[in-house]
C-alpha cells in the first residue's frame, strides 16, 4: 500500500509542479484558477463536520481519521485539483482523471485500481442518485476486494449522500460546479484511517456527456436517458509520515493560490 515514488523522490516532483506553475505569466495563472474556483472558505477541519464539498468533489470522513490527517487529505486533493485543470483545461474528462491522479500518485499516494471505463446500466431512466450510488459502490467493493480496512468506505458513502441531501447550500454549491455547459463531472471519496495510520479512500468519478436538462438546483433529482456516462475507480492510501517532506512547499502554494477554492463542510452523521 506504499507508494513506489521514494519520499525523496515525490517531494522534488511536487516541488516541481510549483515551479512549474509560478513560471507562467500571472494572467495565465489567474486565469486557470478563476476558472475552476470561486469562494472562500475560512473553515477548517473538525469532528462535528465531517463532510466537505471540495468545487466538483464530496468527500465524507469516517470515525478514525484525524483532523490532522482530513487537512492533509484535502491538501492533496486540492493541489491535485489544481494541477489537473492546468494539465487539461479544455472539456477532456477522461484526460482529466488521468491527470488528477497522476498529480495524487507524484505527491506520494498509493494509486491502484484506477480505471476508466464505459457506465453501462440497463434501464429506459437513471437518475444521478442512482448512478452516483451504482458507480460508488464499484470502487468501494473493488478497494474492500484488497484491503480488509476498506469496508467501513461503503457506509460513510451512504451517510455522506443522506447528509448532503439535507444541505441546500451544500448540494447548490455542488450542483453549480459539478454541472457545466457540456456534460457533469464529479467524484466522491470517502476516507478513513487505518490502525497503523495510513489514510485511506475510494476515489469514484462520474463523467457525463451531452444533454442540457443538468440544470435544477436539486443536483440529485434529475433524470436523464440517451446520455453517454463514464466512470472513473481508484482506490487510494497515503502515509502521513510522508506529508512532511510536502507540507512547506505546498501549503504555502495553496495559501497563495488556492484562496478561492469553493468548499462548504457539513455533517455527515447528525445528532438526534
Amino acid at each position: 500500500m506504499e507508494c513506489k515514488v521514494s519520499v525523496e523522490n515525490s517531494a522534488a516532483r511536487v516541488k516541481a509542479r510549483i515551479d512549474k506553475r509560478q513560471s507562467l505569466p500571472v494572467e495565465v495563472f489567474r486565469s486557470a484558477r478563476v476558472q475552476a474556483f470561486g469562494a472562500v472558505d475560512p473553515s477548517s477541519p473538525t469532528k462535528d463536520l465531517d463532510a466537505i464539498v471540495l468545487a466538483n468533489t464530496l468527500v465524507g470522513y469516517g470515525d478514525n481519521i484525524s483532523l490532522e490527517n482530513m487537512a492533509i487529505i484535502e491538501n492533496i486533493i486540492k493541489f491535485s485539483k489544481l494541477e489537473a485543470n492546468f494539465d487539461v483545461p479544455g472539456n477532456e474528462p477522461e484526460a482529466w482523471y488521468r491527470a488528477f491522479v497522476q498529480c495524487m500518485e507524484d505527491a506520494g499516494c498509493f494509486v491502484a485500481d484506477s480505471g476508466y471505463t464505459v457506465y453501462k446500466k440497463s434501464t429506459q431512466q437513471l437518475t444521478m442518485d442512482n448512478i452516483v450510488v451504482d458507480i460508488v459502490k464499484a470502487g468501494v467493493a473493488a478497494a474492500k476486494a484488497a484491503i480488509p480496512g476498506a469496508t467501513v468506505l461503503s457506509a460513510i458513502t451512504d451517510s455522506t449522500l443522506d447528509a448532503l441531501k439535507k444541505e441546500p447550500e451544500a448540494i447548490n454549491l455542488l450542483n453549480r460546479e459539478v454541472t457545466k455547459d457540456k456534460g457533469v463531472r464529479l467524484s466522491v471519496m470517502p476516507c478513513d484511517q487505518l490502525k497503523n495510520g495510513i489514510i485511506l479512500t475510494s476515489l469514484s468519478s462520474i463523467d457525463s456527456v451531452g444533454g442540457g436538462n443538468e440544470t435544477s438546483p436539486l443536483f440529485f433529482n434529475w433524470k436523464t436517458t440517451n446520455r453517454s456516462i463514464f466512470r472513473g475507480s481508484a482506490y487510494i492510501t497515503f502515509n502521513p509520515l510522508r506529508y512532511a517532506e510536502l507540507k512547506g512547499d505546498l501549503e504555502k502554494y495553496l495559501g497563495e493560490h488556492f484562496k478561492a477554492a469553493l468548499s462548504k463542510r457539513f455533517q455527515r452523521r447528525k445528532t438526534k
